[in-house]
């Protein structure tokens, strides 16, 4: 069951939005749960990591990266670099993809073509 964040234009609030499935996600109208317009834009939601019983590192409420690329990947390698974990070649294929400017939300979708998911923006 995904929960998706958008950024509601009309009461500028960041908003989180629980779906059964993604494709209900997909095919589903989403209205603001404060306002109850429709003019939401899905942002790129914060993410936390839990590591040996450790408290979980995590994004700062609030706080959208969807349009400042380059401040998204600083934030990803060095929770990465804090973590010690190798995260993988897509890790490092997205961190590098960000640093260059690219959109996070065009990078998901290419992300999800690959596997034969179908992404819809908001």
């Amino acid at each position: 069951m995904p929960i998706y964040e958008y950024n509601c234009s009309d009461c500028n609030k960041i908003v989180s939005i629980l779906f059964l499935s993604i494709s209900e996600a997909n095919n589903e109208e989403c209205l603001c749960p404060e306002c109850g317009k429709n003019n939401l834009t899905r942002v790129l939601s914060g993410v936390s990591v839990l590591k040996g019983g450790k408290k979980p590192i995590q994004q700062k409420p609030g706080k959208s990266y969807n349009n400042d690329s380059k401040s998204l990947s600083e934030t990803m390698r060095r929770e990465k670099s804090k973590s010690r974990q190798n995260y993988g070649d897509d890790f490092k294929e997205v961190a590098h993809r960000l640093e260059k400017g690219e959109n996070a939300n065009s990078i998901e979708k290419s992300f999800r073509k690959r596997v034969g998911e179908e992404m819809e923006t908001h």
